[in-house]
């Protein structure tokens, strides 16, 4: 699917997720590593009053800037009545668990669709002070600096990190595990974090098993303008897909031939 939007105008997009995604996480990081009440959603995933309040500081600066576009996040969902060409993906603490733990590997996700297809996307660290950007045809950087990733062919030379064996699909899980004995190295970083790795060149594949878009919306465009690929489990590039398969592209078919 293409677009027809200006260089001034993706500028400004980014310009404006960049600073959402920066102040949305600022508030996060207030209560990080402080005693913070825990809930469970339904889904037994958890919750704090970080990710809430930051969300509402995310859709303060979005809503302000872009009235008429559509937003969700994670924690408030969509807003109602509005129908939208430009949608907006908030993630505001992707990694709670993390969170919680004080783990330092954490992320605030802003993400612009526009007529289906991800256009600017913002992955911030707040608990590291990283932070990665990219918009459709102007490049990704990290803090800055031109992000690319690696250019290692196949994964017995690489390294492959995934979102949590346990999330895995039965169907699936011996054959990622086959795949991973056969890899150079392996990782474990969930979340946003290992996509971080992947976008960076620091690995090679990240899988993640269970994801929504608001999860992964600004993962692909930067894996995307990194020189990456990002597809479903399917090999589908879509951010709807359910679960996500980032890579630098040479080894891509190589997980997804491993998995099926």
């Amino acid at each position: 699917m293409t677009h027809a939007l200006s260089r001034a105008q993706l500028t400004r997009f980014l310009s404006v997720a960049r600073k959402a995604a920066l102040q949305g996480g600022q508030k996060a990081l207030g209560y990080f590593r402080r005693k913070v009440r825990v809930l469970k959603k339904v889904d037994r995933s958890p919750v704090t009053r970080a990710d809430r309040e930051a969300e509402q500081v995310i859709r303060g600066i979005l809503h302000k800037a872009f009235p008429s576009h559509q937003l969700c996040g994670e924690e408030l969902g969509w807003d109602k009545g509005v129908q939208a060409e430009f949608k907006w993906w908030i993630d505001p603490v992707d990694g709670t668990r993390q969170f919680i733990r004080g783990i330092p590997f954490w992320g605030t996700l802003v993400a612009l669709e526009y007529r289906g297809e991800v256009v600017a996307g913002v992955i911030h660290h707040p608990a590291i002070g990283l932070t990665l950007w990219a918009a459709k045809g102007l490049g990704c950087y990290a803090n800055g600096v031109r992000a690319r990733v690696s250019r290692i062919a196949d994964l017995r030379d690489g390294t492959l990190t995934y979102g949590g064996i346990r999330l895995v699909p039965k169907s699936y899980r011996s054959k990622l595990t086959h795949l991973i004995a056969g890899c150079y190295d392996d990782r474990g970083f969930g979340d946003c974090f290992g996509q971080s790795l992947v976008i960076q060149g620091m690995v090679e594949a990240m899988l993640d098993p269970v994801v929504k878009p608001y999860d992964v919306a600004a993962v692909k465009i930067c894996v995307e303008e990194a020189g990456g690929r990002f597809t479903d489990l399917s090999g589908r590039k879509t951010h709807y897909g359910g679960n996500a398969l980032s890579s630098n592209g040479l080894t891509h078919s190589q997980v997804l031939k491993a998995i099926h």
